[in-house]
């Protein structure tokens, strides 16, 4: 075969290599390739998932509003605040919880005021696994008229409207005379004879002096304290902190 005929040959093959490449090659193969690497690392990852909780389950853990945690941590936190709770204690977050915070908060605390921020900061971010309780501790002696505030929440939360007279009560710190506290329960819509018999007649006072003293049995000596799972934490609490407490918990 001649040198021109081989150049031609080599040429041809070439061409015809170039139109029969490995399907791989192609970009429908490399398109191939990448949708079944990530169904792959899907696969794993989901049977990850499965795995661990085929492990808690094994383990008798109770998957509780969207994380594990053991059955003794679980009954642990029920028992914990059941000594502390009552059914008409306000709260916020869920029915469910997996920490309970009981807040021992006066309204004429500024420091309860400052910290009120952090706390709904706490409730945005963790609300689907906490629960937030507000228990009465006025601070008599120190802050005038602070029993007569927490007769008039009381008597709001009888109008299920406890939350939206709590904020007026911070917002308007120190001027909790009577006809005040009666003029802010008209600002929110209460019914205005029902409350002023109740604030009249001081119906919430027995549950305040319960609150107060079961607080100080607790340790309370100031306010803002927290009673979180149990466990007494005094003074205002930064969200930063919140979240490394609750996170700890969490994790436990």
């Amino acid at each position: 075969m001649s040198t021109q005929s081989k150049i031609k040959n080599r040429m041809e093959q070439a061409v015809v290599k170039s139109y029969f490449k490995s399907w791989y090659k192609r970009w429908w193969g490399k398109a191939l390739v990448f949708v079944g690497i990530m169904i792959l690392l899907a696969l794993v990852y989901f049977s990850l998932f499965l795995v661990n909780d085929l492990r808690h389950i094994m383990q008798g853990d109770i998957f509780n509003n969207g994380n594990w945690v053991t059955y003794e941590i679980y009954q642990s936190n029920q028992q914990d605040v059941s000594s502390v709770l009552t059914e008409d204690d306000p709260y916020l977050g869920t029915d469910e919880p997996i920490v309970y915070i009981v807040a021992y908060e006066s309204f004429g605390c500024p420091f309860c005021k400052d910290n009120q921020a952090d706390v709904k900061a706490l409730l945005d971010r963790f609300g689907p696994v906490i629960r937030f309780v507000f228990k009465d501790f006025p601070t008599e002696g120190l802050h005038a008229d602070v029993f007569d505030a927490h007769l008039a929440a009381g008597c709001a939360q009888d109008q299920d409207q406890f939350w939206e007279y709590h904020d007026i009560l911070f917002t308007n710190q120190g001027d909790f005379s009577k006809g005040q506290l009666k003029n802010y329960a008209a600002a929110i819509g209460l019914n205005q004879s029902e409350f002023d018999q109740c604030l009249d007649d001081e119906v919430h006072s027995q549950e305040i002096r319960q609150d107060y003293a079961q607080g100080v049995n607790l340790g309370v000596v100031g306010t803002p304290s927290y009673v979180i799972n149990g466990q007494l934490v005094p003074g205002a609490i930064p969200i930063a902190l919140w979240e490394e407490i609750i996170g700890f918990i969490i994790k436990q």
